[in-house]
């Protein structure tokens, strides 16, 4: 089957919604050649729209040059053009690579929505590369699985339609159609681990088996169907063991080590969160036979893993800042108002808090900005201290101090959905309700 075939093959991995074609277009031979394939595609597709974006890194001398050279052949072939500015700043014990990709990815992504696919040019090489790192990393399978043909990405999705063809039958391609492309310096420096595999390892094992690269694929295929079968086994899981988003620690501890362990992993990945690593792992598996009030906080770059009655949460980092600033609500025009600390409080007619009057003002503030005093809570007999009105509630203790006040002028009126001040209540269903949510 001919590159172009096997590029147009791809495209039955997309669903039939897809109407716009991205190309992450560094000017280089794998993205030259995946440019060149999709304009003869689109070509083809009247109803199909072509965007080729360059991400410009500014690493290199040649930067600007390489981002001209993109614009004239994007244009030549008739393809609207893009070029995405990045700057790359790399902290100590980060990756230039991993910091370079991930500002590319993130420039990319804002071309893409519901009906776009992002076509990126990883070859048969790229995945070998990909599998080999893994390897040396001590990945798990998901890792060895490498780079699947199509995922999710962004709004869209995104397809790797090269990734059976190794970098020698891209090259032959692209002489045949007398393509032109640039060559980036940096990919030569064995100083990066993916160059070092590539100038090195992979000709020796080229050089003994001169096909192995594409029989090879055929375990990564099997890799990636573990994966999936996985993938299937953690969904049947997760349904048995989630509750309001959260895993019951009692159904958790009815499956395997192995099988928590996948679950754990699915559930990181089904929140968009890195994957834990192998020594975060063992401290979810200690916290989960942990006593009944353990109080465990597993920090990760996204949040952190929590425990609060006998469940496990992911809460998310801008769930856990302490929001300080009092917040106006402009009641008249917002019956729906988005905070701070990722929650969104409205209000709705029908309830038992009394509606503000015209000359008073609606603002929110927050816990600490609270004098802990006590609070008549309609729902409560009697007076009652804050910090216990919230205890039982049975609000987890990262949501306390998320929690909105609600204030009329300076007189406390509702602490969220929960609570409402018996002094500004009223009967018959004639007031107001307010309503909480709160993401993770």
């Amino acid at each position: 089957m001919s590159i172009q075939s096997l590029f147009n093959h791809s495209f039955k991995q997309l669903p039939t919604s897809i109407t716009r074609i991205v190309v992450a277009y560094s000017g280089g031979l794998d993205s030259r050649v995946l440019l060149h394939l999709a304009a003869e595609y689109v070509r083809l597709k009247a109803d199909v729209e072509l965007l080729a974006v360059h991400v410009n890194h500014g690493l290199q001398h040649s930067a600007a040059q390489w981002q001209e050279h993109c614009r004239l052949q994007a244009n030549a072939l008739s393809v609207e053009f893009v070029a995405e500015q990045v700057s790359v700043e790399v902290k100590p014990r980060e990756s230039l690579e991993a910091v370079a990709r991930e500002k590319r990815y993130a420039a990319l992504a804002k071309h893409i929505d519901a009906k776009s696919c992002l076509l990126t040019g990883h070859h048969a090489d790229d995945q070998f590369e990909t599998f080999t790192l893994a390897l040396k990393r001590g990945s798990g399978l998901q890792g060895l699985a490498a780079m699947p043909l199509c995922r999710s990405f962004a709004k869209g999705v995104l397809l790797r339609p090269l990734l059976t063809c190794s970098r020698v039958e891209l090259e032959t391609y692209a002489k045949q159609q007398g393509l032109t492309w640039v060559e980036d310096p940096s990919n030569q420096s064995l100083e990066f681990d993916r160059n070092f595999v590539r100038h090195q390892v992979l000709p020796t094992f080229s050089k003994r088996w001169p096909q192995w690269l594409h029989t090879a694929q055929r375990s990564v295929q099997h890799l990636q169907e573990a994966v999936s079968l996985l993938d299937e086994l953690a969904e049947l899981d997760y349904q048995n063991c989630v509750s309001d988003h959260a895993l019951v620690i009692a159904s958790l501890t009815m499956l395997s080590q192995a099988r928590q362990k996948n679950l754990i992993r699915f559930w990181f990945k089904l929140l968009d969160w890195d994957y834990p690593s192998q020594s975060q792992l063992a401290q979810i598996m200690q916290q989960i036979q942990a006593k009944d009030d353990a109080k465990v906080a597993i920090t990760f770059s996204e949040g952190q893993l929590r425990r609060f009655k006998n469940k496990l949460y992911l809460v998310n980092s801008k769930t856990l800042v302490e929001t300080e600033s009092t917040v106006a609500w402009l009641w008249d025009t917002q019956r729906a108002i988005n905070l701070q600390n990722n929650s969104q409080i409205s209000w709705q007619a029908g309830g038992s808090l009394l509606p503000p009057s015209k000359n008073q003002q609606v603002t929110i503030r927050f816990r600490q900005q609270v004098e802990q005093g006590s609070f008549d809570a309609l729902e409560r007999n009697g007076n009652r201290s804050i910090k216990k009105l919230l205890q039982e509630a049975g609000l987890a203790p990262w949501l306390r101090n998320r929690i909105p006040f609600v204030f009329y002028n300076d007189d406390l009126v509702a602490i969220g959905h929960l609570y409402t001040q018996r002094q500004f209540s009223c009967t018959n269903n004639q007031g107001i309700t307010l309503n909480w949510l709160s993401a993770c």
